[in-house]
């Protein structure tokens, strides 16, 4: 994902940026500052940024408004829609907005601020728009076919929030302190009970204590994330100093993030509230997009998205000026039967349509796959940089390889094997030759593994 950031202030700082910007720097973040009181418009380069950031620190009461007023304007006049490039304010706690001046912004932060807070949560805000752009995205090509799909904003409401406790409870009461009233915290002391309790219950997010004799918590957090019913649950570590070392080895094995204790109450609170918001709002999408699918042009053995729908998709982004990064994916799938010294020939199809959607299973809500008229198997990675991709593709292949396969004719198990090549489109002109893109796809692949 690109990490651009414009920052409009007050003051022209030239070059220069606000002294607080040097946190979105040393977490890797190209920012530019643009005086929003000045003559000039931003350069081009300034607009390609991915998030707008209002400056008003230290800025009179008096002056807020004109503030407002003109970054609105701006973002109208250079087709910065709040759709696509999030606005956020950083104000002082002093300052308090208008319902009406809060509507134009994605959210509010406030100092004290930290490298992780600003980074983890403007990361965050993009990729709620990231979703929020596919699913227009994919309500046009759905148009194309005939069929209405509804475009649903990113959830703003988080109640009802029920969370999932497992540790020896040192952690229990800070963590139910960092955290609203309204949010329910269920604990569990052993994998065993935490495994039941997903089982009977629905949880937003799984919060895990490390400290002593971690090893079978790890291996619990990778049991989960081979698991695809709970791939994609957010699991957030609380991490004594002490099981600093356990830690990262349970965030390897598909945690997703890791707090040290004691730790930030307001920095907890915004990670638990990043990973439930952005979960609630894949899956809201992946229930669309499922049953929208059925209507669609889709390839008769997988019923994934077929090679005329994701031509149709691409060609519907060629026309949509915030479809600046797009990741490609290849995928050739092959079988083996264990322990079949008669070279009996693989029935396919059925595999096929049963790896393909558990792939398809095993991807956000905002990625794409389809089946070409080939045979062969194509995902699409929104805003998603080749790192990004490649360790997506490494999750899935890993919990695909490890799932049980039987081919009906032998009732053999079946091995089943996944290789992928790259390509990475980050600009508009690339986008406009679908053909060529698919081709170097498979035959000029950017890495292949």
């Amino acid at each position: 994902m690109g990490k651009q950031a414009l920052i409009l202030t007050e003051q022209d700082y030239g070059f220069d940026i606000p002294d607080w910007a040097g946190l979105l720097i040393q977490k890797e973040f190209e920012v530019w500052s643009h005086s929003i009181l000045g003559t000039e418009n931003p350069s081009k380069v300034e607009l390609k940024a991915d998030i707008i950031l209002l400056d008003l620190l230290d800025v009179a009461a008096s002056d807020i408004d004109i503030l407002i007023e003109r970054s609105v304007a701006l973002r109208a006049k250079h087709g910065l829609d709040h759709a696509r490039v999030p606005m956020v304010a950083i104000a002082s706690p002093s300052v308090h907005l208008t319902e009406d001046q809060l509507l134009h912004f994605s959210d509010i932060l406030q100092p004290p601020l930290t490298g992780d807070l600003i980074s983890n949560r403007l990361i965050s805000l993009m990729r709620l728009a990231t979703m929020r752009r596919e699913a227009e995205r994919r309500a046009l090509t759905f148009k194309r076919f005939g069929v209405g799909l509804p475009v649903v904003p990113p959830p703003s409401d988080l109640a009802e929030q029920k969370l999932l406790f497992l540790g020896s409870g040192m952690a229990f009461l800070p963590v139910q302190s960092a955290l609203p009233d309204s949010i329910d915290i269920v604990a569990s002391l052993t994998p065993q009970m935490a495994e039941d309790m997903l089982e009977a219950q629905k949880f937003d997010a799984l919060i895990i204590e490390l400290s002593d004799y971690n090893a079978h918590l790890v291996e619990f957090t990778n049991a989960l994330r081979r698991n695809p019913s709970y791939f994609s649950l957010p699991i957030i570590l609380v991490c004594h100093k002490k099981a600093t070392e356990d830690g990262l080895a349970a965030l390897a094995a598909g945690a997703n993030d890791i707090v040290s204790f004691p730790f930030s109450e307001r920095f907890f609170e915004n990670r638990i509230d990043i990973l439930v918001r952005e979960e609630r709002y894949r899956q809201q999408l992946r229930k669309i997009f499922s049953e929208a699918r059925l209507l669609m042009p889709t390839d008769e053995i997988t019923r994934l998205y077929s090679e005329k729908f994701l031509k149709a998709h691409l060609e519907a982004l060629e026309g949509d000026t915030g479809a600046t990064s797009m990741s490609f994916a290849g995928i050739d799938i092959s079988f083996d039967v264990i322990g079949d010294n008669q070279g009996h020939k693989i029935h396919e199809n059925s595999l096929l349509s049963r790896v393909g959607r558990l792939i398809s299973s095993l991807m956000r809500a905002e990625d794409l796959l389809a089946r070409l008229d080939n045979g062969r198997f194509v995902a699409l990675f929104p805003d998603t940089d080749l790192y990004e991709t490649r360790s997506a593709l490494r999750r899935i292949r890993s919990i695909v390889q490890l799932s049980p396969f039987i081919e009906q004719s032998s009732q053999k198990g079946v091995k089943v094997s996944l290789d992928f090549s790259l390509h990475y489109s980050d600009t508009k002109s690339e986008m406009t030759d679908v053909d060529k893109i698919l081709k170097d796809l498979f035959e000029n692949p950017v890495i292949r593994f």
